[in-house]
């Protein structure tokens, strides 16, 4: 079965396409709202130790297992587990998270086709506040023509992505959109640098304010890690099956990570600078993206070019993001069930599009429609963000410490790193090379089975409100 699976056709092509699936709207929006409530540069600070700590080391235990199965969550956990059926369920659970996540996450991917679509036709920049602007916004989500027509023109490009395969479709794809993501992200950074007053949004950001560092901050700045990074839901999992034994984990984790990071940054940076140097308020959350910068983009010289750029920046962060999540579900059935590629993608793109119309709704006709007190968009997104990710983040490290032995996990994470560690290290004697590599894994390997459990935990406490 492995032999006929696909792999990357490069390496470049699964950093970009994994980097893909990690950089999404969270970064956007959420890291560099939390950043600038939490304490700025020190917020960022303790993100980064987090990240760079925690957050590398669980997502090359994920990256490194699938990679060692060649096989999806479901077929990984149950062949590394020696045929135990009880570690089947993290797979299973993988797999459905994301589908929950892809049902509504089409949903807001489709407000940024939308917006970019009202920016062709000049409609975004038209406003005198951000009051206008949350108003247009709220009469496009309540009208079911729009929400739905954008989600399902989102979903076709999801599919279409998938349908094509590994190589031919989201590795092409991603070596495409990511360069061009890259490419719209520092160009609106400049833009936003460039502005009269932008040094308030800058110091906002970056400045430290160590006043604003509680507990709670430090909670938020893992959970911000752990979540930016994709991990828990299958498919940095699934990417690595597809990958080959030449190239390092290590090294293409060390990757990801830099360029996740860096995007979050960068964002924040580009929608500070211009939020304050327009003199709006910075502390508008999630509506900032769809409710304060097209009013901001409307004060701007040349604001509907930064808008056009802006909304095609977000599209392409939301396609890379969800085109991680469908593969999740299709290498599954393809593996597992002997499915054909094409028909799965079909299939099962149709049904998700279906699932997340009741959340597509719940702006408007279905807003009545609460579960555990949420409308219907918010309980998916709190089941998944703060129950279903850490639940499945916290098994992976179990079963990565506790479960799979020591010996065959650590071979597995010294594959293609001799190489790199050879290039890198300044004395190149062979056995200090062999050592660094020994140390990392160990290191490596003492995180992941000791102290990513204990911070998951922490982090899962915090986020249904116990802690």
């Amino acid at each position: 079965m492995a032999a006929k699976r696909e792999n990357w056709g490069s390496h470049i092509g699964f950093v970009f396409a994994a980097a893909g699936s990690a950089i999404g709207l969270g970064n956007i929006w959420k890291f560099p709202y939390l950043a600038g409530k939490n304490g700025g540069a020190a917020f960022i600070l303790i993100y980064l130790i987090s990240v760079f700590f925690i957050g590398l080391s669980l997502m090359i235990a994920e990256i490194l297992i699938g990679r060692k199965s060649q096989l999806n969550p479901v077929g990984t956990y149950r062949t590394l587990s020696g045929g135990n059926r009880k570690w089947t369920f993290v797979g299973y659970l993988g797999v459905f998270t994301g589908f929950i996540i892809l049902s509504y996450y089409n949903v807001v991917a489709g407000w940024s086709v939308g917006y970019f679509i009202e920016g062709l036709r000049g409609r975004i920049v038209s406003f005198t506040s951000s009051k206008q602007a949350t108003t247009f916004f709220n009469q496009c989500v309540m009208n079911p023509a729009w929400i739905i027509g954008y989600q399902a023109i989102f979903s076709l490009f999801t599919m279409a992505v998938v349908y094509f395969g590994v190589i031919q479709g989201i590795e092409k794809i991603s070596k495409i959109l990511m360069p061009i993501f890259i490419a719209i992200l520092l160009a609106l950074v400049i833009w936003g640098i460039s502005l009269e007053g932008s040094e308030e949004g800058l110091s906002f950001l970056l400045k430290p304010k160590w006043s604003n560092v509680s507990g709670r901050t430090i909670l938020e700045a893992l959970g911000q890690a752990f979540f930016s990074l994709s991990i828990g839901m299958g498919a940095l999992l699934t990417y690595g099956s597809y990958l080959g034994p030449k190239n390092s984990i290590l090294k293409s984790s060390l990757m990801i990570v830099i360029l996740d990071t860096l995007v979050a940054l960068l964002a924040g940076i580009a929608i500070f600078t211009s939020v304050f140097a327009m003199g709006f308020s910075p502390d508008a959350g999630t509506g900032l993206v769809f409710s304060v910068l097209p009013a901001v983009f409307s004060k701007m010289p040349g604001g509907n070019i930064v808008a056009l750029l802006f909304f095609a920046f977000l599209t392409i962060a939301s396609l890379t993001s969800a085109i991680s999540l469908l593969e999740v579900i299709t290498a599954y059935f393809v593996d597992e069930k002997k499915y054909s590629r094409h028909k799965v993608v079909v299939i099962a793109g149709l049904i998700v599009f279906l699932v997340g119309i009741p959340s597509a709704l719940s702006f408007g006709s279905l807003s009545h429609v609460t579960l555990l007190k949420r409308s219907i968009f918010d309980f998916f997104d709190f089941i998944s963000s703060n129950v279903l990710l850490p639940i499945g983040g916290l098994f992976m490290a179990l079963f990565v410490g506790w479960v799979v032995k020591k010996t065959p996990m650590l071979e597995e994470f010294r594959k293609g790193a001799q190489g790199w560690v050879d290039a890198h290290v300044i004395y190149g004697k062979k056995r200090k090379e062999k050592q660094a590599i020994l140390t990392l894994g160990n290191v490596w390997f003492f995180v992941v089975k000791y102290i990513a459990p204990v911070i998951i935990l922490l982090v899962f406490l915090y986020s249904i409100g116990i802690l």
